[in-house]
């Protein structure tokens, strides 16, 4: 039967259409079925770390009291401009309007800004770009977060330190930390923006006043705003420390200070006063100070640029890390040596001339004519060198340096705080491993009977600090105990006290009480009549119930027209001592006019006020 033929319902390429359909389906089911069973834990997981927050909660430090209670420093609230990258929006000219927007406020040029936040490590982790935000600039930005995806105002605590000018070179400061110190403080907890100590007490009680910081689970919506709190732990606040120091005595230790320099046309000068019964240090001041809450505040560069390029150095705590000569204040040392080694008694007389003559070399007295025949007793009072120079002959420079040491000197004290220098007691074996030159025998590295002398009168190459200096005068005001200083009164944890200074002896001076009373002596005579230095005591209606003894240092070289720093050494009362002080006045030029009254001053305050100082 004839008639067209029946056309195929498929065309060849709507065959290889539809194939290709298929084709395509069947790679899409099984992508859907990849992500639905084989990623679909991992993309989940995702998709809950961007609506989930881990959240560190920083605790507070501790806040540091003086020996009554009174707050030397507080924790105030400061806010923040933060940034989680994540959060920023995804279209790319809205990105860049915010951007734009964050520089203006942070400061930053926004390709930098761009940089930071955009190839950031942790996108979800937020990025501090300002700290310190004013309260204008906080309640501008609040207006404004609706329409600021990602962008964070959070608070932290900043110390503010009280009356820094006075405690600021015992309290310190807190800062950022360090970068050679990020990976192994990570370790130990901390977060790469914490303020840690940095000086001061600050550094060295870290692990007393760094509390524990807390957590919080949070669901944040699509701007990055915390909807809901899902689980939490709160931070505990380090603990409490109640330090040494009277705060009455610190203020009136740093008038005293200040109105000496004044006075006498000085710089800069330190003070350490402590209880020669337990090594407490009641008060600690050095001048210049500087104003501590400049660094936990932000510093400008141009404040800190100042202070580094002061000629007088404020950032030098003088009282533990400053190191000169102490002159006459060494001949209790000395005269302690030449008892207890029997190469002098209480009663032996020598002559007190005005030079000696040692191999050629012409040794000076302060005075330049003979004051007699003395005893050791009077040879303290009057300071006459040149008892002194036949004494420390007589014992030798490895003898004297041992009484020294002994004394402590040489000796880095133990006190709560970084940056404690050491001072130098120096013999012929220290003079040939310092020499620095290959022939022992050169002038540069013998040590000669010169050397020797100068020692006795603490010169030669003796140094010591302030603080040395008052824990010295301790040990000679409790009959030989060397005490370990300390700032700590007690540390106290949610008004549970914790722990309590207890009285460390680190060191006996090897002497009879006999021979120290006989020392004890010749301090309590040169604060009492005849001699000068009693007329500040009278002047000031304080009675000169104890033990002193000055010192006029020469610095800078050998020779006699030298530039000097007056010391000044005390304790009372004489009988049972609970006070010891080192006055310390540098480039001072006569000891017992610039740096005594300065410590009669202070001794006129403690005696005024002992009733609430020791409450």
């Amino acid at each position: 039967m004839g008639g067209i033929a029946p056309r195929p319902r498929w065309s060849l390429r709507l065959t290889a259409s539809a194939a290709a359909a298929v084709l395509v389906m069947g790679l899409l089911a099984g992508k859907l079925a990849q992500l639905q069973v084989t990623d679909g834990e991992h993309l989940a997981a995702l998709a809950q770390a961007n609506s989930l927050r881990h959240v560190v909660l920083e605790a507070d430090r501790g806040i540091i009291y003086d020996r009554h209670g009174a707050a030397l420093v507080q924790n105030s609230p400061m806010s923040s401009l933060a940034v989680v990258p994540a959060g920023l929006p995804s279209d790319g000219g809205d990105r860049t309007r915010e951007l734009v927007e964050l520089a203006h406020v942070s400061g930053v040029a926004e390709p930098k800004l761009a940089a930071e936040l955009l190839t950031a490590p942790d996108p979800f982790g937020a990025i501090t770009l300002k700290t310190n935000l004013s309260q204008a600039e906080y309640l501008a930005l609040s207006e404004r977060l609706p329409e600021l995806p990602g962008v964070s105002l959070p608070q932290r605590s900043v110390r503010t330190y009280v009356d820094p000018m006075v405690f600021g070179h015992v309290l310190g400061y807190v800062g950022p930390i360090d970068s050679s110190q990020v990976r192994q403080l990570e370790a130990a907890g901390y977060q790469p923006d914490e303020l840690v100590g940095k000086v001061g007490v600050e550094a060295g009680l870290e692990s007393l006043l760094r509390g524990t910081d807390g957590w919080a689970d949070v669901e944040v919506d699509a701007r990055g705003q915390v909807v809901k709190v899902l689980a939490t732990q709160p931070a505990v606040a380090g603990d409490a420390v109640y330090l040494s120091l009277d705060a009455g005595l610190q203020k009136a230790t740093a008038a005293a200070l200040a109105a000496g320099l004044a006075r006498d046309d000085k710089e800069a000068g330190a003070s350490v006063v402590i209880d020669p019964r337990t090594g407490e240090v009641l008060a600690m001041v050095s001048l210049p100070g500087y104003d501590t809450n400049l660094f936990t505040h932000g510093i400008s560069q141009a404040d800190y640029d100042r202070l580094l390029k002061d000629p007088q150095k404020p950032l030098l705590n003088r009282a533990i890390a400053g190191q000169y000569a102490p002159g006459s204040t060494f001949k209790m040392v000395t005269a302690t040596a030449g008892l207890q080694e029997g190469k002098i008694t209480a009663q032996t007389l020598l002559s007190c001339p005005p030079y000696i003559n040692v191999n050629g070399w012409i040794y000076h007295n302060w005075a330049s004519y003979s004051l007699g025949w003395m005893n050791v007793a009077k040879a303290l009072a009057t300071s006459c060198d040149t008892f002194f120079y036949q004494v420390a002959a007589m014992v030798g420079d490895v003898t004297l340096a041992r009484y020294a040491r002994a004394y402590g000197f040489g000796q880095a004290k133990g006190i709560e705080m970084p940056g404690v220098m050491p001072g130098l007691v120096p013999d012929r074996i220290w003079k040939q491993l310092a020499c620095g030159v290959p022939d022992l025998n050169s002038d540069a590295c013998r040590w000669s009977e010169g050397d020797t002398i100068t020692f006795g009168i603490g010169q030669s190459y003796l140094l010591t600090t302030p603080l040395n200096q008052a824990v010295y005068v301790a040990a000679v005001a409790n009959g030989g105990r060397v005490l370990r200083p300390t700032l700590v009164h007690l540390v106290s944890d949610a008004g549970h006290v914790v722990s309590k200074q207890q009285t460390e002896v680190t060191g006996t001076v090897p002497a009879s009480a006999d021979n120290i009373q006989a020392v004890r002596e010749g301090m309590r005579e040169e604060i009492n009549r005849p001699y000068n230095m009693n007329y500040w005591f009278r002047a000031a209606g304080v009675p000169a119930d104890g033990g002193g003894k000055t010192g006029t240092a020469q610095w800078g070289g050998s020779g006699l027209d030298l530039p000097t720093h007056a010391w000044f050494v005390f304790f009372a009362p004489y009988a049972q001592p609970e006070l010891s002080l080192s006055v310390f006045v540098e480039r001072g030029e006569l000891s017992e006019v610039e740096a005594a009254p300065i410590g009669v001053d202070i001794m006129k305050f403690y005696r005024d006020n002992v009733g609430s100082i020791r409450a």
